[in-house]
């Protein structure tokens, strides 16, 4: 198995680095924007997360982008690591959904996995570019526990160990927009139509439907209260699964 690790495609996001200093080093890792990572800047110029396959005579992170599609190709499996300002658990997130890719996220251990379909996550991920791949979501910047429960979700990869018979799969479908500041609701809570989901003095917001929130008041999406899932989603056939 040729396993790759990549870390800090966004510079705000530095918890990857000490995840990869305890890997053993027979396993290659990259850092994705380091310059990014330097300046404490999610990018310098563009989403590197959203340009991907990238471009060699492109702005800084479509080169990079480019560089790392190449650097990866020769990899049987890429495991991306982010992390997030919100008070979310470990959770994978995979794209266009098979077999191969629910069986790593249940060899590395994981207990929660969310399918991002190409209408939300715009298709230009690292992960859309890789033979197999999967982006972990560790949980809170600069958490010290979630580099342990991270780096253990590796090893049980490498070593064949905590496979996950049983794991909750989340489909993203929708983008819950932020109309008021005070958010009631936590990360892969069940939501009801007709719920409070948030209030200031200007009203209330309330569910329109029902769904499962993931990535709640997340920093780095402006003006986005949440993603939105079902769950629990039913895995398809990838040959006859449609991205909503």
């Amino acid at each position: 198995m040729k396993l790759a690790v990549v870390c800090c495609l966004h510079g705000t996001e530095p918890y990857g680095l000490e995840v990869i200093k305890r890997l053993p080093v027979s396993i290659p890792s990259f850092i994705g924007n380091e310059r990014a990572l330097q300046e404490k800047k999610r990018f310098l110029e563009s989403d590197l997360n959203r340009c991907f396959p990238g471009n060699k005579d492109g702005n800084h992170e479509e080169k990079l982008a480019h560089s790392l599609v190449n650097t990866l190709s020769n990899f049987d499996y890429v495991i991306d690591l982010h992390s997030s300002s919100n008070n979310c658990p470990l959770f994978g997130i995979i794209t266009n959904p098979n077999e191969e890719k629910i069986e790593l996220a249940k060899q590395l251990g994981l207990k929660r996995l969310v399918i991002m379909s190409e209408s939300i996550a715009s298709g230009r991920a690292l992960i859309d570019f890789v033979k197999c791949g999967i982006s972990l979501e560790i949980g809170p910047h600069h958490k010290v526990e979630n580099v342990k429960e991270v780096s253990d979700s590796i090893f049980n990869l490498i070593n064949n160990k905590n496979y996950s018979k049983k794991i909750e799969i989340y489909e993203v479908f929708g983008i819950i927009k932020k109309e008021n500041q005070n958010v009631l609701i936590k990360n892969f809570q069940e939501i009801k139509k007709g719920q409070i989901i948030a209030l200031d003095s200007t009203g209330e917001q309330k569910a329109e439907e029902n769904f499962t929130a993931i990535l709640v008041n997340e920093q780095a999406y402006s003006g986005i209260l949440c993603l939105a899932a079902r769950s629990p989603a039913i895995f398809i056939n990838p040959a006859s699964y449609k991205k909503s």
